[in-house]
């Protein structure tokens, strides 16, 4: 079944349209997951309008750990994206370096909202399995001034579109609406 929805700028029908995505994973079955999700928030981006350009990094957890060098850029990168996807499968190691990420990216300095969408566990998840990562991504998500969503991995979460479809129309207009307002000093 396609969805479909439409955000209008009459004014602006052949200008290009950046949405930036940057995701962190924890290991492969999540980066199968984080793509997925891109080629879904993608897919609905240019179904909003062809103008939409969508990019993408990825980077895998590890990689906060690597270097502090690294780590900033990581900051930096995600503070300035669109929507930010974290997906972590296995929930039973916490990942302080996730956590600590997390409170770095709500101290970045930045004007841009958006969104910040977690996809967690499995379909054997326990619900006191997702504390440390959902408290967390909600009260940081609050301080960056980001529009939280976050699910379950279950079998078909990134098929089934219209969770997200809401959010993402929404993204997209207020993005247009911040490209057409004056700036005021």
């Amino acid at each position: 079944m396609a969805t479909t929805f439409a955000v209008s700028n009459p004014s602006a029908a052949s200008a290009t349209r950046k949405l930036h995505l940057f995701s962190v994973y924890m290991d492969f079955p999540a980066s199968v997951q984080a793509r997925s999700m891109i080629c879904t928030i993608t897919q609905l981006a240019q179904q909003a309008g062809p103008e939409w350009l969508a990019s993408s990094e990825m980077w895998k957890l590890d990689a906060l750990k690597s270097s502090d060098s690294i780590r900033q850029m990581m900051t930096k990168d995600a503070a300035n994206a669109d929507v930010i996807i974290i997906t972590v499968t296995s929930l039973v190691h916490h990942e302080p370096a996730l956590i600590d990420w997390l409170a770095a990216l709500a101290a970045e300095k930045t004007n841009q909202s958006g969104l910040l969408i977690g996809l967690f566990g499995d379909d054997k998840t326990q619900s006191k399995e997702l504390d440390w990562i959902v408290k967390p991504l909600l009260y940081h998500a609050r301080q960056m001034g980001r529009e939280v969503i976050w699910h379950c991995l279950e079998q078909n979460i990134i098929s089934e579109v219209d969770w997200l479809k809401e959010h993402l129309e929404n993204l997209l207009t207020n993005k247009l609406a911040a490209e057409n307002s004056p700036i005021r000093c």
